[in-house]
């Protein structure tokens, strides 16, 4: 059992990689990259962070409406049980509610998510932040709720139909967690998530969307 913080993928599953294998603190450094999605960490104090960079064919709108649905994360996030929208003040912030699945005898861990998102008016650039708000409903039974995570999608227009696409990851999942887990989240989650949501985004529900809210 690791006894470092750990970093959550996708706000999916939580992990962290071994200190031992930090070289620049800081520096981002690329673990691997495979099936289009490059997957990158650093170091910050005793926590690691992750970051996901790929591409996906979608106009701006579709892959915002795909992210929004919060009812359909448990059909393509990676090891995400239920979820559910607790609360939309605006067409641009809304918290929501995720647990994640993790195996026994592990307590599955929940999350609460407050997320904004801003269109830069002169680039169409798309920044969605999360932040954790822990407290926003009470804590239930059995479940291990995630106090401290924050998580940023930054969506850039590009040619031809195709977004570039950078998702960072910062979080405390609490306890510690098995070597087999920490490594089967980092070389399988964030390539079935993102792999799961190229198919989604296909769906004619996304590639015919237009929000208003959002300049294509």
């Amino acid at each position: 059992m690791l006894k470092t913080k750990y970093a959550i993928i996708f706000t999916l599953l939580s992990c962290f990689l071994r200190a031992a294998n930090a070289q620049n603190g800081g520096d981002w450094i690329l673990k691997n990259e495979k099936e289009g999605v490059k997957v990158y960490y650093r170091k910050t104090s005793d926590v690691y962070e992750l970051k996901l960079v790929t591409s996906i064919q979608s106009s701006i709108s579709g892959l915002i409406k795909l992210l929004s649905e919060v009812e359909h994360y448990p059909q393509w996030g990676y090891k995400i049980a239920e979820s559910t929208l607790l609360s939309q003040t605006s067409r641009t912030e809304a918290v929501y509610y995720s647990r994640l699945d993790f195996p026994w005898p592990l307590d599955d861990r929940d999350i609460i998510m407050r997320n904004h998102v801003v269109q830069d008016v002169s680039t169409g650039k798309i920044t969605a932040s999360s932040v954790a708000v822990p407290d926003f409903i009470p804590a239930k039974n059995g479940i291990t709720r995630i106090r401290n995570a924050n998580t940023t999608w930054e969506i850039t227009p590009g040619t031809a139909g195709w977004l570039y696409v950078e998702y960072s990851i910062y979080s405390d999942p609490g306890g510690s967690l098995p070597d087999w887990l920490i490594n089967m989240a980092i070389d399988v989650g964030p390539r079935e998530t993102m792999n799961n949501i190229r198919k989604f985004v296909r769906q004619p529900t996304y590639q015919t969307a237009k929000l208003a809210h959002i300049r294509e």
